[in-house]
């Protein structure tokens, strides 16, 4: 197994508070990562950690990289709002950067990651979480 960490960041201004993590987690959980998750940085930036088999790392950040930005506007209310204030192209995500020493937990920490303020952003995202964890769930009932 690989670790590996990425990072996301505004071209002007910071991701958070757009829902970053939470997007960041759903589709991590529907790509088949059991561990791994995304925090807020005090700079502004969301790191990514995550843990797997190496070239499905590679193809996750790839995957991250090309439909971020699909991914907030569709979860967005306001998509005008939201493209105003991230600009264009607006989302930065790092180069994947490997690192065995990483500290990597289970993925089910970070899907309820939300603060109390900020539970009206996410019940749409939680509502395709828990999709994707019985689809997951699924999935792995086949396999066992």
């Amino acid at each position: 197994m690989a670790k590996a960490l990425f990072y996301i960041e505004g071209k002007t201004v910071p991701v958070q508070h757009e829902g970053v993590r939470l997007i960041i987690t759903k589709n991590l959980i529907h790509m088949g990562f059991t561990k791994g998750g995304a925090f807020n940085l005090p700079d502004g930036r969301v790191e990514v950690v995550l843990e797997g088999d190496k070239q499905k790392l590679i193809e996750a950040h790839k995957e991250v990289k090309e439909n971020l930005l699909q991914w907030m506007l569709q979860a967005s209310e306001d998509k005008d709002k939201l493209k105003e204030k991230i600009g264009n192209p607006g989302v930065k995500v790092s180069d994947l950067e490997f690192n065995d020493n990483l500290l990597v937990l289970d993925i089910g920490l970070f899907s309820h990651s939300l603060t109390f303020d900020q539970i009206y952003k996410g019940v749409s995202v939680y509502k395709d979480l828990s999709k994707a964890i019985k689809n997951l769930n699924k999935t792995l009932e086949k396999k066992i």
